[in-house]
C-alpha cells in the first residue's frame, strides 16, 4: 500500500511542477489547432457550469486553466500533442461520474470535454450498436428497446458508457450477458503520440486486452463498438421494491446470504440503507430485477415477501424502464452534479451476516452522531454465471469472482478538512471490516467504484500488472493518462 501511495504522489509533484512557472493562455495555445466548431471554455466565463460537462462529485476534484470541446477527431489529436508538447496535464471527460481522489492530482490541467462525441449508431441486423466517446446510457435505452435489443446498462442513465466500460462494465444483465469489456468489439482511441489507432482482437490485440480492464490509462476513446443481444422475455421485466425498517436488520442479511451460491443468471438485487430523519432511524430499501416471467421471478423472492415489508411494489416493465422504476421510482442522486460525495467500495465473494449485522449499528450511531454528514450504503448483488464464463485470461480485468459490490458513501459540504477526517476514519473502517469476512485473500475493489488510496495491485490484480506495466511503457511511457487510478510504468 505505502509503495502505491508513494508512486501516486510522486507522480503528482513531478507532472504538476510547471504550474508554478508558467501561465497559459489555452486560446492562444491551443485554439489555432481546432477546428472551426471546436470551443474552449474558461473558468471566469458566466456559463461555464453550464457549458461545460460537471463532475458528479467535487471531492478530490482535479483543477482546470479550462476546457476544450472538440468537434472532430483531429481536434483531439492537436490537443493531446499540444498538451503533451507543453508539460500540461489533460484529462478526457465523458459523463463525469469517475470519483478517485487520484483524479485530484491534476492541478491547471486542461479537460477534454467530449460532449460532442454523443453518436449512437444501431445495426439491428447484425447486432452491432457504435457509440461515441461521450455517449450516455441514457442515449441508448429507446434504440435499443424500440429494436427488440438489449445491452449491459449500467445503474444510472447519466453515466457515460465508455467510461463504464474502460473499467469492465457491471450490470444487472451480467449473470446472462457478461460484462460490457465481453461484448466490447472494438475501438477507436487517440493515443499519447495523439494518433488514432483500432484496437480488436485482430488489431493491436494486446491493447484491446488492457484496455477491457485498465482502459483509462492507454488513450482517449473517440468511439466503440459492441454487440447487442436480442431482447429477454420480449423485452419484459419483473420489477420489484421492499421497504423495510432497522428491525429488519439480520434478516435481510441472512435472505442475501442463501444467495451467495444461487443468485439466478438472470435476478440481480440492489439495496440502499439510508438515514431517515422523520424516524431518527436506518431504512432498508430493495430493488430486484428479474429478466423473466413473473412467476418465475416472484418465485425466487419469496424470502423478502415473507420478512413482511412495510412497502413494496410489484410490476413488469419494459426493460427501457428499470432505472426509472427501481426503488419505488425515487429520483436517484447518481445524476445530480457538483455533489460532495466521498465514496468507498470494496468487493466481496460471500456474505458474513454478522459483519453487515455489527456495521448496521455503526452507520446507525454514526448518522445520529453526525446529522451534517449524510451516509449510506449501496450493495450491487449481480450474478455472475456469465462474467464467469469468460476465461480470467481473455482481458485485463482481474475481479470475474467478485459476487457483490459494497459501496460507502458520505454527502457533506464541501472543503471542510474536520469532516473529510471524519468520513475518512469512519468508511476506511467500514472497509477494513468487510474485507476480514470477505471470502477475499486481499482487498478486492471494482476499479469504477475505487476510493482510490487502494494501489494498483489491488485495482487491476497482483497477476496482470506485469503485462500491464509492459503495456503502459510502450503506449503510454511519458504517462499522460495517469491521473485515473494508473498503471505504474514498472511492476513489481
Amino acid at each position: 500500500m505505502f509503495s502505491s501511495i508513494a508512486f501516486l504522489s510522486i507522480l503528482a509533484l513531478v507532472r504538476t511542477a510547471f504550474t508554478a512557472s508558467q501561465v497559459i493562455n489555452l486560446t492562444a495555445l491551443v485554439g489555432p489547432n481546432l477546428s472551426p466548431g471546436a470551443e474552449i471554455f474558461l473558468p471566469s466565463d458566466a456559463n461555464y457550469a453550464e457549458d461545460v460537462t460537471q463532475r458528479w462529485t467535487t471531492h478530490k476534484a482535479p483543477s482546470y486553466l479550462g476546457a476544450i470541446k472538440p468537434a472532430t477527431e483531429a481536434d483531439v489529436q492537436n490537443i493531446v500533442r499540444v498538451a503533451s508538447t507543453n508539460e500540461i496535464p489533460f484529462l478526457a471527460t465523458g459523463g463525469g461520474h469517475g470519483a478517485a481522489i487520484t483524479l485530484g492530482n491534476l492541478k491547471q490541467g486542461i479537460e477534454i470535454d467530449l460532449s460532442n462525441f454523443n453518436s449512437v449508431h444501431l445495426d439491428a441486423e447484425r447486432n452491432l450498436l457504435t457509440v461515441g466517446g461521450g455517449t450516455r446510457f441514457a442515449q441508448v435505452i429507446e434504440p435499443l428497446y424500440a429494436a427488440g435489443k438489449e445491452f449491459q446498462i449500467g445503474t444510472a442513465p447519466c453515466v457515460g458508457i465508455i467510461g463504464a466500460t474502460l473499467g469492465a462494465g457491471v450490470s444487472s444483465l451480467q449473470g446472462h450477458r457478461g460484462l460490457l469489456i465481453d461484448a466490447l468489439i472494438s475501438v477507436k482511441l487517440i493515443i499519447a503520440a495523439g494518433k488514432t489507432i483500432t484496437a480488436s482482437k485482430q488489431e493491436n490485440a494486446d491493447l484491446f486486452w488492457g484496455i477491457r480492464g485498465a482502459g483509462a490509462n492507454f488513450g482517449i476513446v473517440t468511439s466503440a463498438t459492441y454487440e447487442v443481444f436480442q431482447a429477454t422475455n420480449q423485452g419484459q421485466v419483473l420489477n420489484t421494491n421492499f421497504q423495510y425498517p432497522a428491525s429488519a436488520n439480520r434478516s435481510i442479511w441472512e435472505i442475501l446470504k442463501a444467495y451467495d451460491n444461487t443468485l439466478p443468471s438472470r435476478l440481480a438485487i440492489n439495496l440502499a440503507i439510508v438515514y431517515d430523519t422523520t424516524i431518527g432511524e436506518l431504512v432498508f430499501v430493495i430493488n430486484a430485477n428479474f429478466y423473466g416471467p413473473k412467476e418465475e421471478g416472484l418465485s425466487y423472492l419469496r424470502p423478502f415477501f415473507a420478512l413482511n415489508p412495510i412497502r413494496s411494489s410489484i410490476e413488469m416493465v419494459p426493460w427501457s424502464e428499470v432505472i426509472s422504476t427501481s426503488y419505488f421510482g425515487f429520483d436517484s442522486t447518481a445524476c445530480v452534479d457538483g455533489q460532495y460525495v466521498n465514496a468507498y467500495s470494496i468487493g466481496l465473494k460471500c456474505t458474513e451476516v454478522s459483519t453487515f449485522e455489527s456495521f448496521f449499528a455503526e452507520l446507525s450511531d454514526f448518522s445520529r452522531q453526525h446529522p451534517n454528514i449524510h451516509s449510506n450504503l449501496v450493495i450491487h448483488r449481480f450474478p455472475t454465471q456469465a462474467v464467469l464464463a469468460v476465461p480470467d485470461s481473455e482481458t485485463a480485468y482481474p475481479h470475474r469472482q467478485l459476487k457483490m459490490h459494497v459501496q460507502l458513501e458520505s454527502n457533506y459540504v464541501r472543503n471542510n478538512t474536520t469532516l473529510d477526517n471524519t468520513v475518512d476514519a469512519f468508511l476506511q473502517s467500514a472497509r477494513a471490516k468487510f474485507q476480514r469476512t470477505s471470502g477475499f485473500e486481499n482487498l478486492s475493489v471494482y476499479v469504477n467504484f475505487a476510493h482510490g488510496d487502494e494501489g494498483p495491485s489491488v485495482w487491476y490484480g497482483q497477476q496482470k500488472l506485469s503485462q500491464l506495466a509492459r503495456l503502459k511503457r510502450r503506449w503510454d511511457p511519458h504517462q499522460v493518462f495517469s491521473w485515473y487510478d494508473a498503471v505504474p510504468l514498472h511492476w513489481p
